[in-house]
């Protein structure tokens, strides 16, 4: 696919928080009862989600816990997705040695599928790399020192390749995160000089990846292993960090946020309560270029669980609404709701959200919950992990909601690809020819990382750059451009808080149907354009230059040949494809037996 990774610089913006008025969201849902989606190890990376077998939806990473009946042995589970909220069962493998703990996944051998990282009880980390079908194959064992108490992929040099930073708990106050720096091989790593050292008294436990002081460099907050805010370690871009004081450090449940779409990260959770861990009132961190942090506070009508608190576009209005699970009676005896909050920002201002409106009740315990890409539309889905039964510590047959999204809002129209883990869908211009000004162009991007926002640049002008329709992985991006008759290029970034770059160039022509383009002398294809999303029958349209040599030309669809041309330089056909993701091939043949070619990836809708 046309794609490659980069690094990137941002800017900062501003954000705050308070209360106001309601707008229903609707959701699907689908129980799953006895089955691995989830991890008895409640921490965030101990269950993880990504699209590994390149469907569009993200399929679910956790430990095989035998508790959970998954109908598998081994170490830890891959649950993929095979249809929108639908989900097919486990399929498990066995670490070399001990108990899986953490994941992380990445590509981490730049092929654009989603590779995977999982650490174990003996310090040690296993590298899996995965042939985009969602078949894992082990490739290396990471010596990590000591028990890592979580871990996360992210590109903290710049160098435009994944690296692993993982936590390494100590039993006193001198607390260390690591790094291993990727180079694009899954067998190359190469450790840092130095772990990045800090004082608390909380083991270090999990780790999340954000830009908490708007400077374009990607930061790490650090979780305790009770779940408490360590410290934000603040990155330079060259693999190196800066710990910080917060005076916010004994509250629980913060996981980091941009609920303004300023593209700087705040942090949101639960104000510490004298009564336990029940909170009626939300903390919402908002961080600044003097990496010091402001609060803000949203009071909830019920007492919110010990559980993240998210935030994404639930109703499809631009702007980021807040998720959050609450105890009716605040005492831990439920009922139990899962609640949205609306964000009612007038676009000035510190942003306003309505009260609680019930998205799912439950007299079961809510463990956790997780916002994710379930179906193949730009909506936010949630996935909601309960039971019923705790023994000790141990969650007995626990339960998994997967609630898609059918709200009627006005989400983007171009999907992320639905087709590939990392990647663009090309949903306008599809022909490289024909188009006139102004010119629409639109995308859906599937990111390595969490994604920040998704940009355009035409003729090396950023023409838009959509920081509101984003969550998880994925993101889509649109603008109307006026532009001269003549050629364009256009690069098409997703950008995620690590600022990993994945880009896409387009070249397209205006004002003329010519598939001729000045920069090429042999071959070259306009229609379908590669990434895009098209309808059937559709147009297959290539020029060559042109020559009293050639014999004919040819387009295949996959593996058969649709459509011939003969003694002439121009292949133009409307071409009939079943739905789905196909490569279409074009042939340039002389006399001789010569030939040359060129292929693009288009799918059909």
């Amino acid at each position: 696919m046309s794609f490659r990774v980069l690094t990137y610089s941002a800017v900062t913006a501003i954000l705050s928080a308070a209360i106001a008025s309601a707008q229903a969201v609707s959701f699907t849902t689908t129980t799953y009862s006895n089955n691995n989606l989830w991890s008895n190890n409640g921490l965030d990376n101990a269950h993880i989600h990504a699209d590994l077998n390149g469907d569009g939806r993200e399929d679910f990473i956790s430990e095989n816990d035998g508790s959970f009946k998954s109908g598998c042995t081994g170490s830890f589970a891959i649950t993929f997705s095979t249809g929108d909220g639908q989900y097919a069962a486990p399929v498990c493998y066995t670490i070399p040695e001990g108990n899986a703990l953490y994941f992380a996944t990445g590509d981490f051998d730049d092929d654009g599928t989603m590779d995977l990282a999982v650490t174990n009880d003996q310090g040690e980390a296993y590298i899996y790399t995965n042939d985009g079908k969602g078949n894992l194959s082990f490739a290396l064992t990471l010596n990590l020192q000591a028990e890592a108490g979580g871990i996360v992929a992210a590109d903290v040099n710049h160098d435009g390749h994944l690296d692993l930073v993982y936590s390494l708990p100590s039993t006193g106050t001198s607390q260390q995160v690591a790094i291993l720096f990727g180079t694009g091989s899954p067998t190359v790593w190469n450790p840092a000089a130095s772990n990045v050292k800090y004082t608390s008294t909380e083991p270090a436990g999990n780790l999340f990846i954000g830009d908490f002081d708007g400077d374009g460099n990607g930061d790490i907050l650090v979780l305790g292993v009770s779940d408490v805010v360590d410290t934000v370690l603040y990155g330079n871009s060259k693999g190196s960090f800066t710990s910080s004081a917060l005076a916010f450090s004994a509250h629980t449940a913060y996981t980091p946020a941009d609920p303004n779409s300023n593209g700087t990260m705040a942090l949101i959770g639960m104000l510490p309560q004298a009564s336990g861990s029940f909170s009626k009132v939300l903390d919402l961190e908002e961080g600044h270029s003097d990496r010091q942090f402001t609060s803000d506070q949203i009071t909830l009508k019920s007492c919110a669980i010990a559980a993240p608190v998210l935030t994404a576009d639930f109703d499809g209005d631009g702007k980021k609404d807040i998720l959050v699970a609450e105890d009716s009676d605040c005492k831990g005896d439920g009922p139990y709701t899962l609640n949205y909050l609306k964000n009612t920002s007038s676009g000035t201002g510190a942003p306003t959200f309505a009260a609680e409106q019930v998205i799912y009740s439950t007299t079961d315990d809510i463990f956790d919950y997780s916002v994710l890409r379930a179906s193949h539309s730009t909506k936010p889905d949630i996935t909601v992990w309960q039971s019923g039964l705790v023994e000790g510590n141990e969650i007995v047959d626990p339960e998994q909601l997967v609630l898609v999204n059918s709200t009627s809002g006005s989400f983007p129209s171009c999907t992320p690809s639905n087709y590939e883990g990392v990647g663009f869908n090309v949903c306008s211009p599809t022909d490289m020819t024909g188009n006139s000004s102004p010119v629409t162009l639109t995308f859906g991007g599937n990111a390595q990382t969490q994604l920040r926002d998704m940009e355009i640049w035409v003729d090396g002008t950023k023409v838009a750059e959509s920081l509101k329709n984003n969550y998880s992985r994925y993101g889509s991006v649109t603008t109307s451009v006026p532009l001269s008759n003549g050629t364009h290029t256009a690069y098409v970034y997703t950008v995620g808080w690590d600022y990993m770059l994945v880009v896409y160039q387009l070249n397209f022509i205006v004002g003329s149907d010519s598939c001729a383009w000045p920069d090429y002398n042999s071959l070259f294809v306009c229609s379908p354009v590669e990434d895009s999303t098209v309808s059937s029958p559709l147009l297959a349209y290539a020029q060559a230059p042109p020559g009293n040599n050639i014999v004919r030309m040819e387009v295949w669809v996959d593996s058969t040949k649709a459509y011939s041309t003969f003694g002439t330089n121009v292949l133009k056909a409307n071409i009939t494809a079943t739905p789905g993701w196909h490569l279409f091939t074009y042939y340039e043949v002389f006399t001789g037996g010569d030939m040359i070619s060129v292929s693009s990836w288009a799918a059909v809708q």
